[in-house]
C-alpha cells in the first residue's frame, strides 16, 4: 500500500497543478536515507532551477519529467504521500522532504513509517536500471488476456504470491490481489498451474476491474493513503473481502475469513472461492 490506483490517483491529481512550475529549492529532509541517489545537499542542487514537464506513473512509482533529461521518482512505500500545497499552507504531519517552487507552492512527501524512497536520475539510462526489472502494465490496452496466459504459462506456487511478483505483474498489492481473486471465484492458495482457461480469463478480467474501480473510487483508504491533495478515496466502502473478516459475503451472506498465504494477510470468502 499505495496501490496502482492509488498511486495512478495521485499522479491525476498532480497532473492538474505541477506541470510547468520552477524548483526553487528543496526547502527541507529531515530523513537523509530516504533519497537513495544523492547525498541531499546535491540532490537540492541537482533540482535547482529546473522545471516540471510531465508525470507519470510505473507500476507503483511516480515519475515526474524534468527539463535537462532529469527524472524524479517517488516510491511510497507503506505509508508514503504526496501532496501539493499552496503557499502557506500549515504543515503536514510525518513531512519528510519538501521542495519549494519559485511561486510559492510546494510539494510535500509525508511517510510515517520512513519506507519511502526518492530518486534522482540523470538520463533515461540512469532511471532504466530501476525500472527494467519491472513487468507489464495491466491496464494498458495493449496487455491482453494472452499475455497474461503467458505469464502464468509454467508458472508454479501459490497463486496469490505470484500475482504479489512485481516483475511478472505490477501495481498489485495485497488488497488488489484479494479482490480480484474474489471477483474470479478463485481460492488464493491455488497453483497457478491448477487453473484452466476459463478461471484464467475470469482472473484477467477481475484484475483489471477491480483496479479501475479503484482508481474511480480513488483509491483505497484503510489507514494512511491520501490522495495529491490529502483526500481519503472511498474504495474501502465498496471492498468485497479485504479486512472484512467475520463479516457476511456481500454477495452469499457466508462470513469472509482470514488466512495467512506467503505471510501476507489473506481473506476470502469460502462459498464463492472454494479451494478446488
Amino acid at each position: 500500500m499505495p496501490e496502482l490506483p492509488e498511486v495512478e490517483t495521485t499522479v491525476r491529481d498532480l497532473r492538474r497543478f505541477l506541470p510547468g512550475l520552477t524548483i526553487d529549492k528543496m526547502l527541507y529532509a529531515d530523513w537523509p536515507r530516504m533519497i537513495q541517489t544523492h547525498p541531499p545537499e546535491v540532490f537540492g542542487q541537482l533540482l535547482a532551477g529546473e522545471q516540471i514537464q510531465t508525470l507519470e506513473r510505473r507500476a507503483k512509482y511516480i515519475i515526474i519529467n524534468l527539463t535537462n533529461d532529469k527524472y524524479l521518482i517517488f516510491h511510497r512505500k507503506m505509508t508514503g504521500n504526496l501532496f501539493f500545497r499552496e503557499a502557506g499552507a500549515p504543515a503536514d504531519k510525518y513531512t519528510r522532504v519538501v521542495l519549494g517552487f519559485t511561486n510559492g507552492t510546494e510539494l510535500r512527501y509525508t511517510d510515517l513509517r520512513k519506507f519511502g524512497r526518492v530518486y534522482l536520475f540523470l538520463g533515461q539510462a540512469e532511471m532504466q536500471v530501476l525500472l527494467s526489472r519491472l513487468g507489464p502494465e495491466p491496464l494498458l490496452d495493449t496487455f491482453t488476456f494472452g499475455h497474461f496466459q503467458e505469464i502464468l504459462r509454467g508458472r508454479k506456487g501459490t497463486l496469490k504470491t505470484l500475482l504479489l511478483d512485481q516483475s511478472l505483474l505490477v501495481g498489485l498489492g495485497n488488497i488488489y490481489v484479494n479482490e480480484a481473486l474474489f471477483v474470479s471465484g478463485i481460492h488464493p492458495q491455488r497453483n497457478a498451474q491448477s487453473l484452466n482457461d476459463t478461471e484464467r480469463e475470469k482472473l484477467y478480467h477481475a484484475i483489471r476491474l477491480v483496479l479501475n474501480t479503484g482508481i474511480e473510487n480513488r483509491g483505497t483508504t484503510l489507514s494512511d493513503y491520501l490522495d495529491g491533495e490529502g483526500q481519503k478515496g472511498r474504495n474501502q466502502e465498496t471492498l468485497f473481502v479485504h479486512e472484512r473478516a467475520k463479516e457476511p459475503c456481500r454477495t452469499c451472506g457466508s462470513l469472509i475469513i482470514k488466512i495467512v498465504v506467503g505471510q501476507r494477510g489473506t481473506y476470502l470468502c469460502p462459498a464463492c472461492q472454494p479451494e478446488a
